[in-house]
C-alpha cells in the first residue's frame, strides 16, 4: 500500500529507547514513501524534544522511565510503540491507549527451540534473565516444543536468583552474577542448547569460559533477535532467532499513519513473526550421540543441493540400509529421506527470502530436479506455494483496514 500523496507534511517524533539500525531502517524507509519530516534528536545525541514542539504522531521503543515521562508530555498525539515494555514491563496505564506492533515472542522461542532439536538436542535451556514481557511467552513456547519432541528443559531463573527486575539491572554485569551462572551452566546436562536474549550472549559466553565449557561442543548457544552487535562480535558469534526490526517498524509507521488520519489504535499488539535462524558458529554443531548416524547427518547436510538420496548418505557409513534407517529414525525423529527433504525447504525458504533468483534457479540451488518438485515439497513442509512465501516474506508489510 503506497501512502496516499498529501498536501502537508506530518512531523514525527522518533522516541526509541535504544539505537537499533533496523528499526531506523524500516522508520526511514515509510518516513520517505509519507514524505514525512522526523525528529530524530533523541535517537542521535540524546535529547529530547522542546516541549514547546508539535508533532502530528510517535513512534517509540519505550525502555525506561526517561522515555515515559517526554511521551507524557505529548499525550495528545497519536503513538505507536514498538515495544511491550511500556505496557507490561512498567505497566503505565497511558500505553493501553497507543497502538502497538511487536515481534512474536511465542515463535521466536519455538523458532530456537525447534533450531537446537533439529541438531539433535536432547537437553534445552532457557537464560531468564529478567521475566521481562519478552522473555515469558519465549519461554513458554521453548518448553512446549521440547515437551513435543521428548526433550529435557530446563529454565535457568537467573532474574529470581538476583533479585533482577524490568526494566534491566546493572546487576546483570556483577562479578556475583558471573559466579551464579558460571556454576549453574556446569549443572546441566551434556550436550545443552542453550537458549538467551541475545544481548545477554556475551555475558552467558564469559561465563561457559570461567566454567571451562566449550561452544557449541558442550553448550550450543541460540539468541533471540539477531542485533548483530551483539551476536556478530561476540567472542563466538552467536546464531540468532532474526526478529526482523525493519519490518516491525515498517508496519509500526503504516499504523501510526492509519492513526494520524483518524483511525482507531487496535486494542491488542500486531504480531510480526520472525524470519528465521541465523546461524552462527555458536550452534554449528550436531549433538547425536550415535556415530553413525551422526555421520549420516553430516554427510546430508553437506551434500543436499547434490542429486542424494538416502542410500548415499547409508554408504557414508559402515551400517546396513535397514540398520542405520532404524536408528536414523530413533536418534533423529525423521527418516533420512525426510531429512533430506527438509534441507532443502529450508534452502529454498531462504533463497526466496533473501535473494531474487527465480524459482527454477531456487528449485536448481536447493537440490530439487526441477520447479515442480520444489512445488509439492514446499507445500508438504511449509503448507503453501513458493510464490505465496515469497510475497509474504519479500513484501512490505501491509494492515487491513
Amino acid at each position: 500500500m503506497k501512502p496516499p500523496t498529501r498536501h502537508a507534511k506530518r512531523h514525527v517524533l522518533v522516541l526509541l529507547g535504544f539505537n537499533e539500525h533496523d528499526f531506523l531502517r524500516g522508520i526511514l524507509a515509510y518516513a520517505r514513501e509519507a514524505s514525512w519530516t522526523l525528529d530524530m534528536n533523541y535517537n542521535r545525541i540524546g535529547v529530547g524534544p522542546d516541549p514547546d514542539a508539535r508533532f502530528d504522531g510517535i513512534l517509540t521503543v519505550v525502555g525506561k522511565q526517561q522515555e515515559v515521562n517526554i511521551l507524557r508530555a505529548y499525550a495528545g498525539a497519536p503513538c505507536v510503540d514498538l515495544s511491550g515494555a511500556w505496557l507490561f514491563d512498567l505497566k503505565d496505564p497511558a500505553a493501553k491507549r497507543v497502538g502497538r506492533v511487536i515481534y512474536d515472542a511465542e515463535a521466536l522461542g519455538r523458532m530456537a527451540a525447534e533450531h537446537l532439536l533439529d541438531r539433535g538436542f536432547k537437553n534445552l535451556a532457557f537464560l531468564n534473565t529478567c521475566n521481562g514481557w519478552h522473555e515469558r511467552p519465549s519461554i513458554r513456547a521453548c518448553a512446549e516444543a521440547a515437551a513435543q519432541a521428548n526433550a529435557r528443559f530446563i529454565e535457568i531463573h537467573l532474574y529470581r536468583e538476583l533479585g533482577i527486575k524490568p526494566p534491566y539491572s546493572i546487576t546483570k554485569r556483577s562479578p556475583q552474577m558471573m559466579r551464579w551462572l558460571a556454576n549453574a551452566l556446569a549443572r546441566l546436562p551434556k550436550p545443552c542448547g542453550v537458549v538467551v536474549v541475545d544481548d545477554w550472549a556475551p555475558n552467558l559466553l564469559r561465563a561457559c569460559d570461567r566454567a571451562g565449557l566449550a561452544v557449541p561442543e558442550e553448550l550450543a548457544v541460540v539468541g533471540l533477535y539477531n542485533h548483530r552487535d551483539a551476536c556478530e562480535y561476540a567472542s563466538i558469534p552467536i546464531s540468532a532467532v532474526d526478529a526482523d526490526f525493519e519490518r516491525i517498524a515498517y508496519q509500526g509507521s503504516q499504523l501510526l499513519d492509519r492513526l494520524m488520519r483518524g483511525a482507531r489504535a487496535p486494542k491488542k499488539p500486531l504480531l510480526v513473526q520472525p524470519k528465521g535462524v541465523v546461524v552462527r558458529h555458536s550452534t554449528d554443531v550436531l549433538a547425536v550421540e550415535h556415530g553413525e548416524v551422526a555421520a549420516a547427518l553430516r554427510f546430508v547436510w553437506d551434500h543436499f543441493r547434490e542429486p542424494i538420496q538416502a542410500g548415499d548418505a547409508v554408504a557414508a557409513t559402515n551400517m546396513s540400509y535397514r540398520g542405520l534407517s532404524l536408528a536414523f529414525q530413533k536418534h533423529v525423529g525423521r527418516t533420512i529421506g525426510a531429512e533430506i527433504g527438509r534441507k532443502r525447504v529450508d534452502e529454498a525458504q531462504r533463497l526466496l527470502r533473501d535473494t531474487d533468483l527465480k524459482a527454477s534457479q531456487i528449485a536448481k540451488q536447493s537440490g530439487f530436479s526441477g520447479l515442480e518438485h520444489l512445488s509439492r515439497a514446499f507445500k508438504r513442509y511449509v503448507g503453501q506455494p513458493p510464490s505465496v512465501y515469497r510475497r509474504a516474506q519479500r513484501g512490505r508489510p501491509q494492515i487491513a483496514h
